[in-house]
């Protein structure tokens, strides 16, 4: 048996309620997604090394030099002398 629309029912066969939690749905949908993708965004931010370098050069390249300095003096295999 076909429903009657009356004033309760809008033209698409939904009541106001139905409506009115569908679209809460979608706009819950919408700002979880953009909450994500800002997530991942700043995840990808803060794993770049690139970035890390860019915001603090003096401390990589006072580590790339520390680091350079114990790997030249560390003891190394000479070839044996004749």
């Amino acid at each position: 048996m076909a429903s009657i629309p009356n004033e309760e029912t809008k033209t698409d066969g939904r009541s106001p309620e139905l409506a009115q939690v569908e679209d809460d749905i979608a706009r819950t949908r919408e700002r979880v997604s953009r909450s994500v993708l800002a997530l991942r965004q700043a995840m990808a931010d803060r794993a770049d090394w690139r970035e890390w370098v860019r915001r603090r050069p003096g401390l990589f390249l006072a580590a790339a030099f520390t680091v350079g300095l114990i790997w030249g003096s560390r003891p190394g295999r000479r070839a044996p002398r004749r």
